[in-house]
């Protein structure tokens, strides 16, 4: 349920950047969706490590390098279901953008869950179940 709260919080950020550069600055809808994305991820790792998975054993700046490299699959994949929904198919952004974050929302949980908060090799003893 955490998770589903951040990622809720994180969606809103993520729409709200992308309106604000694609319709208020007159920015690309693909360079805003970047942006914004980058802009989500950053809120979500900080909520995510403080209140849905905790901090790993790892330097807060590894834990973040994780942390965005999962980003950065997620972001590159969004990008091509972006390009394919609106250049391609002419599907509204902001609508292709809400779609798409929901159908990433369990590889981006399993990824972070697993990867970007699971336990460190020199901490086996680290539970990375809370969710």
């Amino acid at each position: 349920m955490r998770f589903l709260t951040v990622g809720g919080l994180c969606f809103v950020t993520n729409l709200a950047v992308l309106y604000g550069g694609t319709d208020l600055l007159g920015w690309h809808y693909l360079l805003s969706m970047a942006l914004s994305i980058v802009v989500a991820n950053t809120l979500g790792w900080l909520l995510n490590r403080r209140w849905t998975f905790g901090g790993s054993e790892r330097p807060w700046w590894a834990e973040y390098a994780r942390y965005m490299s999962v980003s950065l699959s997620s972001t590159l994949i969004s990008l091509i279901l972006m390009f394919i929904g609106v250049s391609l198919l002419g599907i509204h952004y902001l609508l292709a953008s809400a779609v798409i974050a929901v159908g990433m929302l369990l590889f981006n949980f399993i990824a972070h869950r697993d990867w970007s908060f699971g336990a460190s090799a020199d901490a086996p003893g680290r539970s990375s179940s809370r969710s």
